[in-house]
């Protein structure tokens, strides 16, 4: 990647700390995406509801929602590096049970569906302060680039993990993949131990129930007061509520529609994966250069045509192309939001308005996979995924009531 073709969206990867943590993430982020299909994968041998294979998502989603303002609270709380080694140590200890459970054949759709939110609990308080953490290590100017970045880490780790984790299935079995995922959250514990103490803000006093509610005030009382935050959380809530069913029904799509076993269902994740990064890579360039909420819409648009192609598609090349397609404008959209999200709030915040966009996005994905899971038991995924499609390019229509940013000029800075 050149300076002269990206501009200086990787940047933050010439710091050492910035770089340890990206690279450490990508490693645990491929260990968790082969986890995450092994057990998609795995629900469709024990199960042939799709609720309950929707239901995959949601369990490893909805806490995000539950807990994600709490993350939040305690990042701007407590020291970040003890939070996140905490977390990192609760979801090795979730993947390894998985395991265990799976080798000893113990593991059922219930026990999976409650082993994956434990898992996600960890992810919850996890993600706040890791990508607070990330921004103390750049400046300002450096956030959409850090967060840019960070998308790609974990979309570079897509293109790869689910091929990767569904050949281990078909070849080893899922408690090796689940085995596999504990091991590799070693490399962040790693990552966050070459950090320097005096890059860490510290803890501001006690994390006591008073202070914690106290910050919770504080953080709704911006919120409240923040409109513009606001709309773009109605935008992520509509975008995942109505596109996440994709993804949730994804497995029944490989098995019922398109004959494919656990490597075609992996390479189909990947090629979203692919469609990502490609897309994560040119976000900063294109900040520059095209007004943000036309940027988004375009790509709202044909996100919505792809999910439609890929209900209704029965050619595993055709629907391999659209997932593609759909990640590539999934991370346009989903890191647009992010970022707005961000730069509209003020570092004492920042930890704060994190959480509220990780519960708006994970609740969201949580109950938008219910959702299509339930449609789909009832009218079957050739109906329920086109739906997902039409409605999500409805979204389209909040765009002039809630941009992104306040209207710039085109090729001016974002705000």
């Amino acid at each position: 990647m050149s300076d002269k073709l990206f501009g200086s969206g990787i940047a933050p990867l010439r710091q050492p700390e910035f770089r340890d943590l990206w690279i450490a993430n990508f490693l645990s982020n491929l260990g968790t995406l082969m986890h995450a299909a092994a057990a998609a994968w795995l629900m469709t041998t024990l199960t042939t509801s799709p609720l309950l294979i929707g239901l995959v998502q949601t369990a490893a989603s909805l806490p995000a929602f539950l807990l994600g303002l709490a993350g939040g609270v305690l990042t701007d709380l407590v020291n970040r590096r003890r939070l996140l080694v905490g977390a990192q140590l609760w979801m090795m200890t979730m993947a390894g049970l998985m395991a265990v459970m799976t080798w000893n054949g113990h593991l059922r759709p219930i026990q999976l569906l409650v082993l994956l939110f434990l898992l996600g609990m960890g992810s919850a308080i996890h993600l706040p302060g890791w990508q607070t953490l990330l921004q103390d290590l750049v400046t300002r100017d450096k956030v959409a680039a850090a967060v840019s970045l960070n998308s790609i880490s974990f979309n570079l780790a897509r293109s790869i993990g689910p091929a990767l984790g569904g050949f281990l299935v078909g070849a080893l079995g899922a408690a090796w993949v689940f085995a596999i995922n504990a091991f590799s959250f070693l490399a962040v514990l790693a990552g966050l131990w070459r950090v320097p103490s005096h890059l860490v803000p510290q803890s501001k006093g006690k994390a006591t129930p008073r202070v914690v509610l106290h910050s919770l005030e504080e953080g709704w009382k911006f919120l409240k007061e923040t409109p513009l935050i606001r709309g773009i959380l109605l935008r992520t809530c509509f975008f995942m509520l109505t596109g996440s069913g994709v993804l949730a029904l994804l497995p029944v799509v490989a098995r019922d529609h398109l004959g494919t076993g656990a490597t075609g269902y992996g390479i189909l994740l990947s090629a979203f994966g692919v469609g990502s990064v490609l897309g994560a890579i040119f976000i900063p360039v294109m900040r520059r250069r095209f007004p943000i909420d036309t940027m988004v819409g375009v790509c709202l648009g044909i996100f919505s045509a792809c999910v439609v192609v890929v209900g209704l598609g029965r050619s595993p090349t055709l629907v391999a192309m659209a997932m593609f397609g759909g990640g590539l404008c999934w991370i346009v959209v989903a890191v647009n939001h992010n970022v707005s999200v961000q730069l509209c709030s003020p570092d004492w915040v920042r930890g704060r308005t994190i959480s509220f966009y990780l519960m708006t996005f994970q609740g969201s994905l949580a109950i938008g996979s219910w959702i299509a899971g339930w449609v789909a038991d009832r009218m079957g995924i050739g109906f329920a995924i086109p739906l997902c499609g039409i409605l999500c390019a409805c979204g389209i229509f909040l765009i002039p009531w809630f941009p992104l940013t306040k209207r710039v000029p085109v090729g001016a800075a974002p705000q």
